[in-house]
């Protein structure tokens, strides 16, 4: 999918999100939430290509794969609660949508975990 044809498919979205706002705010919020789930539909093929290259960067360089799938759930969960907290900001929930930027932000730090321990042990290990 084309990146021109994706923002057209927003800035359409957008429009009618404001023309039915006046009407039916909540049906207002469906359209919103059913775009933003359509757009990030359209990005999948893209999403996977990356995903494929990262595995096989991971496999010429001879690097763990363990540790490039970490690496991808944190970028997969940085970008969840990025969309997450967008669908709450448009409902008018921007608390709630702050709420789960920390919830991401700690299962970021949890998920990375395992990475930071092996760091600080390679470290010490060239330490003398």
């Amino acid at each position: 999918m084309n990146f021109v044809q994706i923002i057209i498919i927003a800035v359409i979205a957008v429009a009618a999100t404001l023309v039915i706002r006046q009407i039916n705010p909540e049906i207002s919020m469906l359209v919103g939430i059913g775009s933003g789930v359509l757009v990030l539909i359209l990005v999948l093929d893209e999403l996977y290509e990356v995903v494929y290259a990262f595995y096989n960067i991971a496999e010429i360089s001879g690097v763990n794969k363990s540790l490039f799938s970490t690496i991808l759930k944190i970028i997969g969960i940085g970008y969840l609660a990025e969309f997450g907290n967008g669908i709450c900001v448009d409902a008018n929930a921007k608390s709630l949508g702050d709420k789960l930027l920390l919830a991401g932000k700690v299962v970021i730090l949890v998920t990375a975990l395992p990475i930071i321990m092996q760091l600080i042990q390679t470290i010490m290990e060239l330490a003398p």
